[in-house]
């Protein structure tokens, strides 16, 4: 079965807007050098505005402006210790992966640009005021000691909104809070247009907003088997090996983190030729790894600008891999089932975010992506996750790891009975296949 996307997929429509993307959700440098940029320009503002004289004395001026920026300075340094500190914290109490999610968070580097933001504009405007020449302009402490008491603001913010990301609940939640968030995107559309159920958002219409060359489907389960590689069944000879005209990773090791498929159909439409891609985005590529094949054409001609179409990181991002939040979610909860931790009541509340996830995805169209072209000829692929590749991320590991704490396999019965109830015609097998497994799991660890 194949549906039309309804909506643009982040990454799949422009690349270079990704890595704008991801580049400024990577950097801690980006946000704190705007406000330092916006510093240096209020700087030059206030320098061509008529000068105000509203303070007692001309001597305060200066005094105050450097008082200011040594505080600033010193604030900055509070904000990054407590980065680091929250980060190193996270890490070992909850999970590695959750850095990557504290990392993109806006707050400390919004606290950490203020702060360096009112240092960098203090410190120019206590060296631009000279009382013994010119009238004293005021306009430069008021501004520094309004912008220090928001730098003040902001960091009480920022510890608060910290301090609650650290209680394990409340991290488990904002990461399902995003993952939600970015499947709508991700997953856009409806699983059947005809459907009665509540959709959380997907889109019933098969209306396409893309290029009017350019058609993108998703094609239901194309091959399902590639996706129990996991366990160690071999993969199919398509995602394997080389092959005449396939394009191999040059480079470091890296994960693909999103492609321009639209470009890639335009190519391929170009000379006449199909491109398959090997690997699904959020698939690690080790070095000289096939990435796709060219049915017919010559590689070697096109391999810049086939290269061009893909983006890569270092490891998956919940923009573009919802998949990542099933794993950050099953990393915390086996955390919380570690013999030195001992804590199944944080692997119950990350297995009822992926319960939420579970429902919404059950409704959504999931499966390979398909570029046709004008002429409805299929000139792209790339292989995708199915419903059954969710349902075995969520349950496996907990269920082999988690089978000895009684509410961490009444959870996993409750969220497996519910989708098997809740999931449509087509995908309530899987749901019951996932349970007899997860049943299997549960029974042969509580046998040893």
């Amino acid at each position: 079965m194949s549906v039309q996307l309804t909506r643009r997929v982040p990454g799949f429509f422009s690349i270079t807007r990704f890595r704008l993307r991801h580049l400024a959700g990577e950097s801690m440098w980006l946000i704190p050098f705007g406000y330092v940029l916006l510093a240096l320009l209020l700087v030059l503002v206030v320098e061509l505005m008529p000068t105000i004289d509203v303070l007692s004395a001309p001597q305060v001026d200066a005094t105050l402006l450097t008082s200011i920026a040594g505080g600033m300075l010193a604030l900055a340094g509070f904000v990054i210790t407590i980065s680091f500190i929250t980060v190193e914290f996270a890490s070992i109490a909850l999970s590695p992966r959750l850095v990557g999610i504290l990392r993109r968070d806006r707050m400390v580097k919004r606290a950490l640009g203020l702060a360096f933001g009112a240092f960098t504009f203090s410190t120019v405007g206590a060296l631009l005021v000279k009382p013994e020449e010119n009238p004293v302009d005021d306009l430069f402490g008021i501004l520094s000691t309004l912008w220090s008491i928001v730098a003040a603001v902001m960091f009480v913010v920022m510890l608060d909104r910290i301090s609650n990301l650290l209680r394990a609940g409340n991290a488990v939640a904002t990461v399902g809070d995003k993952a939600r968030k970015e499947l709508d995107a991700v997953h856009p559309v409806a699983y059947g247009v005809e459907s009665d159920s509540p959709l959380a958002g997907a889109s019933r219409e098969a209306a396409l907003h893309a290029p009017d060359d350019t058609t993108i489907e998703i094609y239901e389960n194309p091959e399902p088997e590639w996706w129990d590689g996991d366990r160690g069944a071999p993969p199919t000879s398509r995602f394997s090996g080389d092959g005449p005209g396939t394009l191999h990773h040059e480079g470091q090791p890296a994960v693909l983190v999103a492609v321009d498929l639209v470009r890639l159909g335009r190519l391929a439409a170009e000379h006449g030729t199909r491109i398959d891609l090997s690997v699904p985005v959020g698939r690690f590529v080790p070095v000289h790894s096939a990435v796709m094949r060219i049915a017919d054409g010559d590689v070697a001609e096109l391999a810049d600008d086939l290269r061009s179409t893909l983006a890569w990181a270092n490891e998956p991002t919940l923009a573009s891999d919802p998949r990542h939040a099933f794993r950050v979610l099953v990393d915390i909860g086996l955390k919380g089932l570690a013999p030195g931790v001992n804590d199944p009541t944080t692997a119950v509340q990350a297995i009822d975010q992926m319960h939420d996830l579970l429902r919404r995805l059950a409704w959504r169209q999931l499966g390979e992506l398909r570029v046709r072209d004008a002429d409805g000829t299929v000139r792209v692929t790339m292989p995708a996750p199915t419903w059954g590749h969710y349902l075995r991320l969520a349950c496996e590991e907990l269920a082999d790891f988690g089978a000895r704490h009684a509410q961490v396999r009444r959870h996993l019965r409750v969220m497996l009975d519910d989708l098997t109830q809740w999931a449509p015609e087509g995908r309530r097998d899987a749901a019951v296949l996932q349970r007899e497994r997860t049943e299997d799991a549960i029974g042969a660890l509580r046998a040893s």
